[in-house]
C-alpha cells in the first residue's frame, strides 16, 4: 500500500561485504528510504505525497471517475441511467467503485502511518519543532478523514495505526461497533492540539486547528447519533465548536464557495487541492512522476461530456422542490435547461462547480479543473452544531446558526440585492435543521447519504419506509430498477478484493444482506 516514494529497494545478489570485484559495487538507481528522511524539506514532501492520495478519490482516475460512490446514494442527486450506487439494484461487493474507493483510501492510511513513524524515528531532521508537531497533527487529521469515511461506508473495517513493514501482521481483522469512528475521534482530539490555526499564504490548503475542530463537530453528531442521542458527545461537539476561530466565517456569497476564484477561503475548512500539470495525461493512473496522473478535479458527471461514460448526474425533483424559488442558492444550485441529455429529469442540471466560469477545465482533452473540491466547509459545521445545540436544549443558539446560513442565503444575489427568501425563522425544529442542510448542501462531498444514515439511526427518519419517491425518484419510474432495503443498504458491501486478499475479513464475513 505504500507509495513509490516509499518503496525500499532491494539489491539482491550484491554481497558488498565480501565483494572482491569493485564492479560490483553499483549504487541503487533509485534513494533508499533511510537515505530519503534527511531533513525537514524531505519529511514535507513526504507529508505532501499523503495530501496527494487524496487526487484518487476527485480526479478521473484512468478514465474511471469515482464520484458516484458518494454523490448517488440518497434523496439530492440522480443518474440518468440505473446505477447501483443510485438505486442499490444489484450492488455487490464486485462493483468497482467499492474496490477503488476502498483500497484507496487505506493507501492514504497507509502513507499517513509511515510519515507517523518517521517523524517519530527522526526527530533531529527538523530545524522547527513547530513544525514537526504540525506534521504529525496533519498526518493523524488525513488518518482520522479516512477512517471516517470507511466507518460511514462500511462500519467494519481493519483499524491500522502502526506502519505494516512484514507479512507477520499484514492481516488485520475488522474494527466493532464504533472502533474506527473512536479512532477518527481520537486522532482528532489529538490534531487539534498540535496544528497551527493558520498556515502561511503559499501553504494555504493544509489542514488546521479548525479543521480538525470541524471534523471533531462531525464526528462527535455522527457518535452521538448512532449512540441513543447521548447528550455527552453532542456537548463535546458544541465545545468543538466553539474553539473554532473567529477567522472562520461564511463567505459573503453561497457561489464563492465553489469557485476556484475563492478556493482556500474563510469558510473552507478542508478542500481537495486540485491543479493541473503540464505533462498531465488523465487516462493514466495517478501517482508520483510527471509522465503520469493529474492533480484535477472532475466534475463532467455534471456535464454533458464524452468523459462521464452516459452517466448524467442530476438533481432530482424532490431536491428542486425543496427550495423556495425565489432563495438564492438556487441560481447558484441548479439550472432548468432545454439540452435534450437533461429530459430524463425535468430538464434540470447541477450548477455548483460548473456554473459560469467556474465551468473551467484544462489539460489534455479539457478534463480536470482546477476548481478545489470543498470537503468541509464552515455551513456544514454550523447546521451539524445547530443539531448539537438543539439536543442540548440551547435553543436559542440552535436557531442563530439555521439563521445564519438563510441570512448569508439572502445576500447571495446576483446583483447584491437583497433576497426577501429564505427569511429567518422565528423558532427551530430538527425538521427545519434537516431541510436547510438537504438545500445548503445539495450534491455536495457525499453529506447527504451520511446524514440520512445517522438521522435514521437517531431515530429522526425511518428509512425502512422510504421507497422509490422518498429517495427523489419519479412516480413513473419503473419499481423493478429499485431495490433500497434498509435492513442491507445502511452500509457499503465488503469488497470481494479485500475479503480475497485478507483471511481475517473473510472470516467476519460479508455486511448483512449482501
Amino acid at each position: 500500500m505504500n507509495s513509490k516514494l516509499y518503496k525500499v529497494l532491494a539489491v539482491v545478489g550484491v554481497l558488498l561485504v565480501t565483494a572482491c570485484d569493485r564492479k560490483l559495487d553499483i549504487s541503487p538507481t533509485q534513494e533508499l528510504e533511510n537515505e530519503f528522511f534527511v531533513d525537514q524539506q524531505r519529511m514535507q514532501a513526504g507529508v505532501t505525497a499523503v495530501y496527494a492520495k487524496i487526487t484518487d478519490l476527485y480526479g478521473y482516475n484512468a478514465n474511471n471517475p469515482r464520484h458516484k460512490i458518494w454523490l448517488l446514494p440518497g434523496d439530492d442527486l440522480r443518474a440518468n441511467n440505473p446505477r447501483p450506487m443510485d438505486t442499490f439494484k444489484g450492488l455487490t461487493g464486485a462493483d468497482s467503485d467499492v474496490n477503488f474507493v476502498w483500497s484507496r483510501l487505506y493507501q492514504l492510511v497507509s502513507r499517513a502511518n509511515t510519515m507517523l513513524q518517521k517523524i517519530e524515528e527522526n526527530p533531529q531532521v527538523y530545524t522547527e519543532e513547530a513544525t514537526k508537531k504540525y506534521n504529525t497533527g496533519e498526518m493523524l487529521f488525513l488518518r482520522s478523514w479516512a477512517f471516517f469515511k470507511l466507518w460511514s461506508w462500511w462500519g467494519k473495517a481493519p483499524v491500522i495505526t502502526d506502519r505494516i513493514v512484514g507479512l507477520e501482521n499484514v492481516y488485520k481483522g475488522p474494527s466493532e461497533g464504533m472502533e474506527m469512528l473512536n479512532q477518527a475521534i481520537a486522532d482528532l482530539e489529538k490534531a487539534a492540539s498540535l496544528l497551527p490555526e493558520s498556515w502561511p499564504a503559499p501553504q494555504a490548503g493544509r489542514v488546521t486547528r479548525n479543521a480538525a475542530n470541524g471534523m471533531l463537530v462531525k464526528c462527535y453528531v455522527t457518535r452521538a447519533n448512532f449512540s441513543g442521542n447521548n447528550t455527552d458527545d453532542h456537548k463535546k461537539a458544541i465545545a468543538a465548536f466553539e474553539k473554532i476561530s473567529s477567522a472562520t466565517q461564511l463567505v459573503d456569497h453561497f457561489g464563492k464557495n465553489f469557485d476556484y476564484r475563492f478556493e482556500n477561503n474563510q469558510e473552507s475548512l478542508f478542500e481537495f487541492q486540485a491543479s493541473l500539470k503540464t505533462a498531465e495525461n488523465p487516462w493514466l493512473d495517478n501517482d508520483f512522476t510527471d509522465a503520469v496522473g493529474t492533480m484535477g478535479a472532475y466534475y463532467k458527471h455534471f456535464l454533458d461530456d464524452f468523459t462521464n461514460q452516459g452517466t448524467l448526474v442530476a438533481p432530482t425533483q424532490k431536491l428542486v422542490e425543496a427550495f423556495d424559488p425565489a432563495d438564492p442558492r438556487v441560481a447558484e444550485t441548479f439550472e432548468k435547461t432545454g439540452a435534450a441529455a437533461w429530459t430524463f429529469n425535468g430538464g434540470y442540471k447541477m450548477l455548483k462547480y460548473v456554473k459560469d466560469e467556474r465551468n473551467k477545465f484544462a489539460g489534455i482533452a479539457n478534463i480536470n479543473s482546477i476548481n478545489n473540491t470543498r470537503i468541509l466547509r464552515y455551513a456544514d459545521v454550523k447546521l451539524l452544531a445547530a443539531e448539537a445545540y438543539l439536543q442540548t436544549g440551547q435553543l436559542a443558539q440552535a436557531l442563530k446558526q439555521v439563521n445564519d446560513i438563510r441570512q448569508r442565503a439572502r445576500s447571495s444575489t446576483s446583483d447584491g440585492t437583497r433576497a426577501a427568501q429564505p427569511a429567518d425563522l422565528a423558532a427551530v425544529s430538527m425538521q427545519d435543521i434537516m431541510n436547510e442542510r438537504f438545500r445548503e448542501l445539495a450534491g455536495e462531498e457525499g453529506h447527504r447519504w451520511n446524514d440520512l444514515r445517522r438521522w435514521h439511526k437517531a431515530g429522526f427518519i425511518d428509512l425502512a419506509s422510504w421507497e422509490k419517491t422518498k429517495f427523489g425518484f419519479p412516480n413513473n419510474y419503473s419499481g423493478d430498477l429499485f431495490g433500497f432495503n434498509a435492513a442491507t443498504n445502511m452500509l457499503m458491501p465488503i469488497p470481494t478484493s479485500e475479503l480475497d486478499n485478507n483471511p481475517e475479513m473473510l472470516k467476519s464475513g460479508q455486511n448483512p444482506g449482501y
